[in-house]
């Protein structure tokens, strides 16, 4: 089932079982809560309405839930965040949802703990689609979650243009539980009510990834000042030398794959297409894209071939990690150089 028809099935009126997954975590627990006050009638919540984490949860306590009649109701809610379906007991939860009665609705939320490849998720995920309602939020592309940056800034009060979402994402990332507080804090500091791309870079907190960006871009630019200067500026963060390794390893992966993918005639549409893990970070293969014309295939090579080398280095050298990550960027910084 689609977001959209969820919406829907919500307006009709939930019934049965729901089980919401996906990498969109903020809209799996949005959703799972919608439906736990659209099944409960209002002021009923704390006799119709029972929260279980499955992490520390029996299922003869699910099952008592369940089972148990509603309090002067048509229906009851049940819900269950991170159920270990393929744990000891995932028979009995088969067993559980094929039987659910019709007083009961049963939402299944799953953030930290995914479906996985394992016989007993694919086996209850067939049940679950059998008897009830399985929707998946897959993280959703930059034009989406701008659109609800938008939307979310009207709801505020304020006024955020489409453009300036979308270099909200690229600053921020595209993680929607950080973005929309990244978004509540930007309205509040707003002046008449407009969130401006200056606001934004005077308050928004940059991640990672964009912070490792520019130490990229300094790179292949020539400017090795600058570049360690970035780098700095990271230590001087606290991350770790192995995290920042593992962005910057990331930066340069994009680069090679937009220099294969010209080469082949490709666009960003296609290599996101390819790769599903750009889904909401578009703009990286844009940037790559423009970037990778001033290298050639062979000095991206030899550039992931450093990276890997000092990954390896870095779990397994008792090396200082800030010494090494420095001699890395000077490798790229001079290869960037041989090859200009």
């Amino acid at each position: 089932m689609t977001e959209a028809e969820l919406k829907q099935h919500i307006k009709d009126g939930p019934r049965g079982l729901y089980l919401l997954y996906g990498e969109e975590s903020y809209l799996v627990e949005q959703y799972a809560r919608l439906l736990a006050r659209q099944a409960v009638e209002e002021g009923f919540d704390a006799f119709n309405l029972q929260r279980f984490d499955g992490q520390d949860m029996t299922v003869e306590a699910l099952e008592e839930a369940v089972e148990a009649l509603p309090l002067m109701a048509e229906r009851k809610c049940v819900t269950v965040r991170d159920l270990d379906a393929a744990g000891p007991d995932a028979a009995r939860l088969l067993t559980l949802i094929d039987n659910l009665p019709d007083t009961c609705v049963l939402v299944v939320w799953q953030m930290t703990l995914q479906p996985d490849k394992k016989a007993a998720w694919k086996t209850f995920l067939e049940h679950a689609n059998k008897v009830g309602t399985v929707v998946c939020f897959e993280r959703k592309e930059a034009a989406d979650i701008a659109k609800m940056l938008v939307s979310g800034a009207k709801r505020r009060g304020c006024v955020l243009s489409g453009e300036d979402a979308r270099y909200l994402i690229r600053q921020a990332g595209n993680d929607l539980y950080l973005l929309l507080g990244e978004l509540d804090k930007l309205c509040a500091l707003a002046e008449d009510g407009v969130v401006t791309r200056a606001v934004i870079d005077r308050a928004a907190t940059r991640s990672l990834e964009a912070k490792v960006y520019d130490l990229s871009k300094a790179i292949l630019a020539q400017r090795t000042g600058d570049a360690f200067r970035l780098l700095h500026q990271l230590f001087a963060l606290r991350e770790q030398p192995l995290v920042v390794l593992g962005a910057l390893s990331n930066a340069y992966a994009d680069l090679y794959r937009a220099k294969v993918a010209q080469a082949d005639g490709q666009d960003a549409a296609a290599l996101a297409k390819v790769f599903k893990t750009y889904r909401g970070k578009e703009w990286k293969l844009t940037n790559a894209l423009r970037d990778a014309r001033r290298l050639s295939v062979e000095t991206l090579r030899e550039s992931l071939e450093i990276l890997a080398a000092t990954d390896t280095a870095l779990k397994s050298s008792a090396a200082d990690d800030r010494v090494m990550l420095e001699q890395t960027v000077a490798r790229l910084c001079e290869l960037t150089r041989r090859q200009a």
